[in-house]
């Protein structure tokens, strides 16, 4: 009897569900030797090109290469990140498309990792938010009545809360103003005293619109039209704040875990600059950029007990998102890199998995993971990090791995 491996049982349901074959079809192709040979001849040209349209030629292709692979687990992560991606890419577009009819085709700016971007008044107004430079841009297209319109953007601003229900960052969706704002502590009026409540962000609109009110000219759809703004700065020790904003519940979930403060301080500075509405395409949420997908059930499962896929709006909560973020820390040092027995030398490639995965950080240094970790056990600390600050696979890892140690510093007596 064949014996039908995890990964192609996986293509099998793939096939079955999107492209329709019959349970027949989907037996040949489990057991033949080559699937993706089946899976071409039972589906047919017509059905391929049919799938390729729905989920990508690329992401087609990465399915065939896990299906001969004998790695199901990736198999299964690798689908749901490629279903996500696509239907968040989908939002994107929505938005993106929003955005252009109102603002042109120069002036499309969407959220981000280290910026929070949210459009209110039928696209009509935005404020951007620059975490990584302590920046905030209130602007409005609104002819008619500009200086009201400007005004009710800014008190929104300023009072957004930290609170994933009321916000809704693909939208033009007015935002439910209650609760503590999710800026508190981080902005400060004209005489110094903190902007945190209805009375005080009233008071520093109109001292902004006085002040620093300011116009230049984009090109939309209907032709030149004047932008109206202001811009204000965040105090000058922001980073600081913001990282007391959520010491708390990164000291709780430190001892939880066993793992470093200044670590899980560092890891969201480079992640996500302390934007608790962080947001990328990978696709990853919140203050440590969790992929729901991928550490997001892995994490989930080992904080509540089952598997589960969070959602966008449980990673917004940035209570939520450092406790799954911390467990993540924890399940990769103490599981996925257990064979690196220094703990030193772990915690630099845990931060390296962190942004790249456990197996690009064994690749760094073999093929072969049981001999990856033989020489990294036999290598200095030192001589790990260097090469993989010089050699891993990934680029952007490489350039991480350095930045995450560079912010640590900034928060050992945090």
């Amino acid at each position: 009897m064949a014996i039908i491996s995890t990964n192609r049982l996986a293509l099998v349901l793939l096939s079955v569900g999107i492209a329709g074959c019959s349970v027949n079809d989907a037996i040949t192709m489990a057991i033949s030797k080559n699937p993706q040979t089946a899976f071409r001849k039972i589906t047919k040209n017509n059905t391929e090109r049919h799938i390729k349209k729905k989920i990508g030629s690329r992401e087609l292709n990465e399915i065939y290469a896990l299906a001969r692979a004998d790695d199901p687990q990736a198999f299964i992560e690798t689908k749901a990140i490629i279903y996500t991606r696509s239907y968040v890419n989908k939002v994107l577009a929505r938005l993106t498309g929003d955005i252009r009819v109102v603002w042109g085709n120069r002036e499309i700016i969407t959220p981000s990792n280290k910026r929070y971007v949210k459009y209110t008044e039928n696209y009509k107004s935005r404020a951007i938010v620059h975490f990584d430079k302590g920046l905030v841009t209130v602007e409005t297209l609104d002819q008619k009545q500009s200086q009201q319109s400007l005004q009710r953007a800014i008190v929104s601003t300023l009072l957004t809360p930290d609170d994933p229900r009321a916000v809704d960052l693909y939208s033009a969706k007015k935002i439910k103003l209650s609760g503590r704002p999710y800026l508190h502590g981080l902005i400060e009026d004209q005489k110094g005293r903190t902007v945190d409540g209805p009375k005080t962000a009233e008071s520093y609109a109109k001292y902004l619109l006085s002040n620093r009110y300011k116009t230049r000219t984009v090109k939309t759809a209907k032709g030149s039209e004047k932008v109206h703004y202001v811009q204000f700065k965040m105090v000058s020790d922001y980073q600081n704040r913001q990282a007391q904003n959520y010491k708390s519940d990164v000291v709780k979930y430190s001892k939880r875990f066993g793992v470093s403060k200044s670590l899980i301080f560092a890891i969201m500075k480079t992640e996500s600059a302390f934007n608790p509405f962080a947001v990328s395409s990978a696709p990853a949420y919140g203050l440590m950029q969790i992929v729901p997908s991928t550490a997001g059930i892995d994490s989930y499962e080992f904080v509540k007990g089952y598997k589960h896929t969070p959602s966008k709006e449980y990673l917004f909560n940035s209570h939520q998102n450092i406790e799954l973020g911390t467990a993540y820390l924890h399940i990769v040092d103490s599981r996925y890199l257990k064979k690196i027995t220094d703990p030193v030398k772990r915690e630099y490639a845990t931060i390296a998995a962190y942004n790249g995965g456990a197996g690009n950080v064994f690749n760094t240094f073999s093929k072969d993971r049981n001999k990856a970790a033989a020489i990294i056990n036999r290598l200095s600390a030192s001589e790990v990090y260097r090469k993989l600050r010089d050699e891993h696979p990934r680029s952007e890892t490489r350039r991480y791995l350095t930045k995450v140690l560079d912010a640590r510093k900034q928060f050992i007596n945090i």
